[in-house]
């Protein structure tokens, strides 16, 4: 593990110095992973080891996930540095938003629109999410 915290920011990064942790870790099956994560906490407030945990711990939260995708929703890996899995992320993105603003409208009742049944929130959702239906009479 390496650590320095005295590094200059780049002009758009809002912080007063950079703090670099490089490590590298051996699995037992023998590859060497390499890493390194920028902070701007100081080494006084967030010890080496405890950026080291914090840096390890994104990493679960987000293999959970995707094995939760994969073992519970069918959905195979997604390559996040792929120019569709990136439209993929923030279309998922846009639906939580649609699915909040949805639970705000129906439970949270504010205004003079009525409270809606459990069963029109999933219809008036389910309709705003798909194409107006052509319907060919000819």
């Amino acid at each position: 593990m390496w650590d320095a915290g005295d590094f200059d920011p780049w002009s758009a990064l809002r912080w007063e110095t950079v703090r670099v942790l490089r490590y590298r870790q051996t699995k037992p099956a023998g590859r060497v992973l390499e890493a390194m994560w920028l902070a701007d906490w100081p080494v006084r407030e967030v010890p080496s080891r405890a950026l080291y945990r914090m840096a390890k711990s994104r990493w679960e939260v987000e293999n959970e996930g995707f094995t939760e995708a994969k073992t519970r929703h069918g959905m195979e890996h997604i390559c996040h540095h792929n120019a569709n899995s990136l439209l993929v992320g923030w279309l998922i993105l846009l639906l939580a938003i649609a699915i909040e603003r949805l639970y705000r409208l129906r439970y949270l009742h504010r205004g003079l629109h009525p409270r809606r049944a459990s069963i029109a929130l999933v219809r008036q959702f389910r309709l705003s999410l798909g194409r107006p239906l052509i319907v060919d009479t000819s």
